[in-house]
C-alpha cells in the first residue's frame, strides 16, 4: 500500500513539473509609462492630500517620476533603475538611492510595486504621461 501511495505521489509530482516547464514565460518588464491608481500602507499618511503619480521606466534602464501633493505642480525627479528576477531598485540623478527596492508583478496593463522596507503597496495602470505634466514640472 505505501508502495501504491509513493507511486501515485510521484506521479503527480512529475506532472506538475511537466506542465510548469512546458508553460512559455514572458520575462519580467516595467518598461513604459504608468500612472499611480492606489497605494497600500500600514505608513503614516500624507494627511488628506491626494498624490498624483507618473511613472515613466525607459527601456535603457533611465526613468522619470512625476509627483504632485495636494494642489501643488508636479515635480520631477529622473534616475536609473534595474531589474533583477522580480526586483525593482534604483537610484535619483542626484546619487540617492531610493528608500525602497520593490517586490514587481506586472501584467500589459498593470505594474505592483510591493516595497522591501515594509508595508506599502503601489499599484499603477499602463497611460500615457500628458505632455502637460512633462512640460510644466519643476525639478
Amino acid at each position: 500500500m505505501r508502495n501504491i501511495v509513493r507511486f501515485v505521489c510521484m506521479l503527480l509530482l512529475a506532472g506538475i513539473v511537466a506542465v510548469s516547464c512546458g508553460k512559455k514565460t514572458q520575462p519580467l518588464s516595467v518598461n513604459g509609462e504608468w500612472s499611480l491608481v492606489r497605494v497600500e500602507s500600514k505608513a503614516a499618511t500624507i494627511g488628506d492630500q491626494t498624490v498624483v503619480v507618473y511613472l515613466s521606466f525607459e527601456s535603457g534602464g533611465n526613468f522619470e517620476l512625476f509627483q504632485k501633493l495636494g494642489e501643488g505642480r508636479f515635480r520631477k525627479f529622473t534616475g536609473s533603475w534595474t531589474l533583477s528576477g522580480d526586483q525593482l531598485s534604483g537610484r535619483y540623478s542626484t546619487g540617492e538611492s531610493w528608500a525602497s527596492s520593490y517586490t514587481v508583478s506586472a501584467t500589459d496593463g498593470e505594474l505592483v510595486l510591493l516595497s522591501n522596507s515594509g508595508g506599502e503597496c503601489d499599484y499603477y495602470v499602463k497611460t500615457t504621461i500628458p505632455p502637460d505634466v512633462r512640460e510644466y514640472a519643476i525639478f
